[in-house]
């Protein structure tokens, strides 16, 4: 767990609490998906997770890091990376999953180098219905629209840092609701980053995320999204769900709340 260096103030508290759990939840998902995808012996040789995990990690507790010291901007730009890398993730290795990784990244030159997520609209979102799937895709765009913003100097970055400064919040004398619009910020980028990296991996992979042998929702914080809680209904044909459904689908509906 990464603390904080100096005392949270009492109207930061719950916001900082919520970074935490987009943070960690991003990161237990991860650590669990590479434990479960490396069953297959080959994962080290195909798949770019198997390495590219750690820059996630780096970017995870990164970001963590400074949202913690009230520093703003650095893990809104690292963000943005993180979300292209997941969507370039998605695409290489459901076109090619069982190709090597040296194939991959020979045959993807020109994907990997362009700075761009159009390869986003060639991904089979599978676990996602068709009527959300353009809905998604509008999202994701605005999402790194938004993010790209404070990547290159622009003047909306400009703006921005004179509206805080003009108001006296300096780094680390940021308000309750410039940590409230960070963290739902960082929770829906890292919702997208999630849905495209679990098409990325075996489906089992994600089964045994989401569905332990009591059938329950897992209690995990991106149950939250309505694109995670969708993954989560494709699900709902396994035998641990078959005498508590109708109450797993209410659960789950109720639950969404980004």
């Amino acid at each position: 767990m990464i603390k904080k260096s100096t005392e949270i103030p009492d109207d930061l508290k719950a916001e900082f609490e919520r970074t935490q759990k987009i943070v960690l939840g991003f990161v237990q998902w991860l650590q669990f998906c590479i434990m479960d995808t490396a069953r297959d012996s080959n994962f080290t040789k195909n798949h770019l997770l198997s390495f590219l995990h750690q820059d996630i990690l780096e970017t995870l507790f990164g970001v963590l890091s400074h949202v913690l010291e009230g520093i703003h901007t650095p893990p809104i730009r690292e963000s943005r990376y993180l979300l292209e890398l997941s969507i370039k993730v998605s695409f290489i290795q459901r076109e090619r999953y069982f190709s090597t990784i040296e194939e991959k990244l020979a045959e993807f030159d020109k994907e990997i180098k362009a700075p761009s997520i159009s390869p986003m609209k060639r991904i089979d979102l599978s676990y996602l219905k068709d009527d959300t799937k353009p809905v998604f895709l509008e999202e994701v765009g605005r999402l790194y629209g938004a993010a790209s913003s404070f990547v290159h100097v622009t003047p909306k970055s400009i703006e921005y840092r004179q509206h805080r400064v003009g108001d006296g919040r300096i780094m680390g004398k940021e308000s309750s609701e410039d940590l409230t619009k960070l963290n739902d910020l960082l929770q829906s980028i890292y919702a997208a980053s999630l849905v495209f990296l679990s098409h990325s991996v075996p489906q089992y992979v994600i089964g045994d995320w989401l569905v332990d042998r009591t059938g329950e929702l897992t209690k995990w914080h991106y149950i939250g999204s309505r694109y995670i809680a969708e993954i989560d209904s494709t699900l709902d044909y396994k035998a641990e769900r078959k005498e508590i459904l109708e109450r797993v689908v209410r659960q789950r509906a109720l639950g969404i709340q980004f």
